[in-house]
């Protein structure tokens, strides 16, 4: 970087003021320090062993991208393949089955017409030599009145079906819980299901077995297809958990919409792209997501992909010595006065985080950033936080010959950036109320009510 332009971002920086004369950051002060009294600091704090809460909340937001970036694919497989062996086995069992003429004309309803749970099995037809009621691919026996079986199905067949269906909850539970809640009710479904089954088995009742079986296998085909996938356990958009991570601790009006990134710094570099919301956003505006991709632009959702990206921008900001992964997050404000206000025009603000080692690594970083030739610290502090917070420290860095600011914290083994735009700290309205440019990052976790 050529003296005139270190010159021209440090008069920026020293015109600027929102009533502070100057201030001093935890990097600079620890210049002052000798070296063993900071190393001394150092061990002191990490011995306390309190995790600040902006610190604890972030580890959870980031654990949680990892776990989708690494992991959500194997737990889909598994998941699948558990449903995949009740299937399985409900085939087997129900192909085992001895019909008889009576139980097919109850089965098509010709007769009382029982219920069973939600509903009854009508509509049987012959395909290509299969005998099928609704959509339950098994292998049904024609009927016969010479039926030798007293029971439908096996003692032992029911003990089968409780085993695979017990897998199948613990499964789920094994690969999704706490990501994706719902195992429980999974298995009180099969546990009541086949407590039926059993039942009528017992009484010799074979279209109540059959209709039995069948629910049960719908229900099982159901969860493993990509429906189901996609609509309750939804990798991208991310409607999970991380949505209650992500959000502020302090109460608003305002719905968010976060769009994230995350990256791993290990040797894989695993990722994961998605927006994130909570359901209770109206979906009509879910919709049109679809028309845009998370981080497209550092302006938030819009749909054009010609604009700046965040990840390009903050690549001057970026220390990977010890780092252990980082994310890109933009909060948007998901609010509209009118039906044509469109997605794009969203207000939002961008969140670049780092995450390292130790918080002894995540401090060299800091300073690391701080003393790089190009980038210049603010004379002021920017309040990102309820009142009683650490402040965060402005700063002006180059992107594409131009001077671009943000605020930048380190907590705990994080480090973070903030507001980053092209328009200059001096110039951006700080205030309580309408028009603050910090309102959408009220939304988000950074915003935290204590330390």
């Amino acid at each position: 970087m050529t003296h005139k332009r270190r010159g021209l971002l440090r008069l920026i920086s020293a015109g600027v003021g929102f009533g502070a004369s100057g201030s001093t950051h935890s990097g600079r002060v620890r210049e002052s320090m000798p070296e063993s009294d900071v190393a001394l600091q150092q061990a002191t704090e990490s011995e306390a062993g309190a995790v600040p809460e902006l610190s604890g909340r972030t580890d959870d937001v980031m654990d949680e991208l990892s776990w989708f970036a690494t992991e959500y694919d194997d737990a889909v497989e598994n998941f699948r393949r558990a449903a995949g062996a009740v299937l399985t086995e409900i085939s087997g069992h129900g192909e085992a089955i001895q019909l008889t003429d009576t139980a097919v004309d109850r089965l098509d309803g010709r007769t009382d017409r029982p219920r069973f749970d939600r509903g009854w099995p009508y509509d049987i037809w012959w395909e290509k030599g299969e005998r099928r009621w609704r959509y339950a691919d098994i292998d049904w026996q024609r009927p016969t009145d010479a039926v030798s079986d007293e029971t439908p199905i096996r003692a032992s067949a029911v003990d089968d079906l409780r085993t695979v269906t017990e897998e199948f909850a613990t499964t789920f539970k094994t690969n999704f819980d706490p990501h994706f809640s719902g195992a429980s009710r999974k298995k009180r479904f099969a546990t009541e299901m086949l407590d039926t089954i059993e039942r009528f088995n017992d009484r010799g009742d074979i279209a109540m077995v059959v209709a039995g079986l069948v629910r049960l296998y719908e229900r099982y085909e159901a969860l493993s297809s990509d429906t189901y996938i996609e609509g309750s356990l939804s990798e991208a958009p991310i409607r999970n958990r991380l949505a209650e991570y992500l959000e502020s601790t302090v109460s608003t009006s305002t719905t968010p919409l976060f769009e994230v990134e995350y990256r791993s710094d290990s040797d894989g570099g695993d990722t994961h792209l998605a927006f994130v919301y909570d359901d209770s956003v109206d979906p009509d505006r879910r919709d049109e997501l679809y028309d845009s991709e998370p981080l497209a632009t550092i302006d938030g959702s819009t749909g054009d992909t010609r604009g700046m990206r965040l990840q390009d921008v903050v690549g001057e900001l970026s220390v990977d010595t010890n780092r252990i992964d980082h994310c890109y997050v933009l909060v948007n404000e998901w609010s509209r006065p009118s039906a044509n206000y469109y997605s794009e025009e969203l207000t939002s603000q961008p969140i670049f985080v780092q995450r390292y080692e130790s918080a002894t690594a995540a401090s060299e970083a800091y300073d690391q950033l701080l003393d790089h030739e190009d980038i210049t610290p603010a004379m002021e502090n920017v309040r990102l936080g309820e009142p009683g917070t650490e402040p965060w420290t402005g700063l002006y860095f180059p992107y594409e010959s131009q001077p671009w600011s943000a605020a930048v914290r380190r907590t705990g083994r994080h480090l973070f950036v903030a507001g980053v735009a092209r328009r200059p700290l001096q110039h951006r309205r700080q205030d309580i109320g309408d028009g603050d440019w910090t309102d959408p990052l009220r939304l988000a976790w950074i915003w935290t009510g204590s330390e």
